[in-house]
């Protein structure tokens, strides 16, 4: 469809060039200036219309011509044409308020001549711009004025596209059946006016529609549909959308051979068309099918490219996919460095997308309001030539004196009752609308203080890693340093100690290491969270025996009274990383020869789940700050175990993520108790 318009559209600005030239050889012939003025406003327009397409100034310039000339001759539909004009070109150059001002002054000129075709077309125009501005409520009611205008002259293909752009509407608001119910209304119009290139539009927007409310077999079956008509079209931008959309669905199902073959066929097209937004959609969409292979360089191949086109046009959405992909392929290849550059880049580009929205919304809220102040003028001053024109008749009827000047008189009274009203209420509007103003810039400032915190927290939290990881670093590098120089001078014994020093040193920053991807990946929001019945007593079972040789080497029992018939209803993964790290930390801090009990009780809808021990304990000082990532928390074990106090952390986000709480009892030298809830399974 877009390939067929481009092409008209070519020949018909073609045709007008030659007409150009033949407009300025009349002037230079016949002397513009002896033309008359109607007949100059309508050439200005032509040449303006010749503009339109390649120089939107030159055309915006010589459509205010016209405007100027059909002003000052009272050429209302002149003046209509003008007003339109300019606000579709106004609309292109997104200044999408301008335009609004323009289309609403064009209204008001072919509401006089009656042209409901003109003032349908408009309204669909006006009800555009307001959904880009962020105001939808508006924008649908415009949508549905065009509606009964295009109804009303029967314009059935008017009134199929009203249709789509009220379908479309409610898909981006997530509401599909709505979406579908509207885009079918269209389709069903465009079959019966056999309109091939509406029909293919009809069948990719209701197959996205199904698609996104989970109907994947429907949504392809649409999407092949309408592969078949702009096959017949020759539509290669519109096939590149289909085989783009075919390739998502074979995501979402897990098929991604068949998501890959589909993509790769409109990436071919969207780089023959040089079409660099849909180049980067493509791109993205297939380095998610690369991780999701496990080919984890062509992954980062695809998401590199489409993060630099991305950049190119300025998609800050696009970039925070590519980087997430990015880090998620760094993470698996173990270049551990490098997904945390990303992941740290992917915040900032989110922050800035938080902050962006905000100041965008203030800045359309304040345009918003300075067009319905000029609105407000407009009116004023059309009340004021009604005023001047009634005072000219009154003069030339001078005869009726008397009895125009009691009419006048009582209708100025009036009309002077309605400005003040008037003006009262505007004057009330717009202090409600600084208000609102204020309210978002407080809103702003709160979130940028959020913000603030947010990163001062992210930035401690990682001085705390660096300063951790470098220790067990510096052993391994150290230790094996001696063992390689002076292996000679070492006996079996002396080089067994250092190999078990090297081996733990490795252990802690392989947990370190752990805990922190497992950290950045719950504070972006790629965690996942699928909550499900677990068995407590046997997963705590399960989590005793992967932390079992460390019990034996230090002699320590550890007890599980877990109840068992005791479900809850929580994450699987945060539920054993929790017990993980409590139990492991028992063990670090009790002595040889002590015992670790982990028992349970109900209360109301909650387990509570309790590791207790007999360890070394902890100071009520310490407690108060156990759970914060601003203060250090690292103590070594009784076995000199080295820890960074990030375990507790992440036992407290993921408690509450669950719907649940965390709390310590300990006493010096007698041991501590940690109990953590979480919702029964019912």
């Amino acid at each position: 469809m877009l390939k067929k318009t481009l092409i008209i559209l070519y020949c018909f600005f073609s045709l007008f060039s030659a007409y150009a030239q033949n407009i300025l050889d009349l002037k230079n012939e016949f002397k513009f200036d002896t033309i008359s003025d109607t007949t100059k406003v309508s050439i200005h327009l032509k040449i303006a219309d010749l503009f339109s397409e390649k120089n939107k100034d030159s055309a915006i310039y010589y459509n205010e011509k016209a405007l100027e000339l059909a002003n000052k001759l009272d050429l209302p539909d002149y003046r209509g044409s003008s007003l339109y004009s300019l606000g579709i070109l106004y609309e292109n150059l997104l200044n999408y308020t301008r335009a609004i001002d323009y289309y609403k002054q064009a209204i008001v000129q072919y509401k006089k001549s009656d042209n409901n075709l003109l003032l349908a077309k408009i309204n669909r125009n006006i009800g555009a711009c307001y959904i880009e501005l962020y105001q939808e409520d508006k924008g649908l009611e415009y949508y549905l004025e065009s509606l009964s205008l295009y109804k009303n002259v029967e314009n059935k293909l008017g009134i199929a596209s009203v249709y789509i752009r009220i379908g479309d509407l409610y898909y981006n608001e997530e509401n599909y059946d709505f979406a579908i119910k509207y885009l079918n209304d269209a389709l069903q119009i465009y079959q019966h006016e056999k309109n091939n290139p509406g029909i293919a539009n009809c069948y990719t927007n209701i197959g996205n529609a199904k698609a996104d409310s989970g109907l994947h077999a429907e949504g392809l079956e649409l999407y092949e549909k309408s592969i078949v008509i702009q096959n017949q079209l020759k539509d290669t931008y519109g096939i590149a959308i289909n085989y783009n959309n075919i390739g998502d669905c074979y995501i979402q199902l897990q098929q991604y051979g068949k998501a890959k073959e589909y993509l790769n066929n409109a990436l071919v097209i969207s780089e023959e068309l040089k079409d660099k937004v849909l180049e980067a959609v493509v791109l993205l969409n297939l380095s998610t099918v690369e991780n999701k292979l496990k080919n984890y360089n062509l992954a980062i191949t695809f998401a590199s490219k489409s993060l630099l086109l991305s950049k190119g046009f300025g998609s800050l959405e696009y970039e925070v996919e590519n980087l997430s992909n990015l880090s998620f392929s760094y993470e698996k290849k173990g270049n551990i460095l490098k997904a945390l550059n990303f992941h740290k880049e992917l915040d900032k580009v989110k922050d800035s997308i938080s902050i962006n929205n905000q100041t965008k919304k203030v800045q359309l809220f304040q345009a918003l309001n300075r067009l319905e102040s000029n609105q407000y003028e407009i009116e004023e001053l059309a009340n004021e030539n009604k005023i001047t024109q009634l005072k000219y008749n009154n003069e030339r009827k001078f005869m009726y004196f008397l009895v125009g000047s009691m009419v006048l008189f009582g209708f100025f009274v009036v009309l002077l009752i309605q400005q003040q009203t008037a003006k009262k209420n505007a004057y009330n509007l717009l202090e409600y609308k600084n208000h609102q103003i204020n309210k978002m810039n407080n809103e702003i400032k709160i979130q940028r203080d959020d913000l603030e915190r947010s990163n001062k927290t992210k930035d401690t939290f990682f001085s705390i890693i660096a300063h951790d990881l470098r220790n067990p670093f510096n052993s391994i590098k150290g230790f094996s340093e001696l063992m390689i120089e002076n292996s000679h001078e070492y006996d079996e014994d002396k080089r067994l100690k250092f190999l078990k020093i090297i081996k733990a040193s490795a252990s802690n920053a392989s947990s370190l290491l752990n805990n922190l991807l497992i950290w950045a990946n719950s504070q972006s929001g790629n965690l996942e969270f699928n909550p499900q019945k677990i068995d407590v007593s046997l997963k705590v079972a399960n989590v005793i025996s992967l932390l079992e040789i460390q019990a034996i080497n230090k002699e320590i029992e550890i007890l599980n009274t877990i109840n068992k018939s005791i479900y809850v209803y929580s994450d699987r993964n945060m539920v054993e990383s929790i017990l993980r790290n409590l139990i492991s930390n028992a063990i670090k801090f009790t002595a040889r020869n002590g015992c670790i009990e982990v028992y349970s009780n109900i209360n109301l809808n909650f387990a509570e789940i309790t590791v207790k021990d007999n360890g070394i304990g902890i100071s009520s000082t310490d407690i108060e700050n156990l759970f914060s990532i601003d203060v250090k928390n690292s103590t070594k074990g009784t076995a000199n175990e080295k820890g960074s106090g990030l375990g507790l952390i992440l036992c407290k986000d993921f408690v509450e993520r669950n719907g649940g709480e965390i709390s310590v009892k300990s006493t010096l030298n007698k041991g501590s108790e940690f109990t953590f809830t979480l919702p029964l399974f019912k």
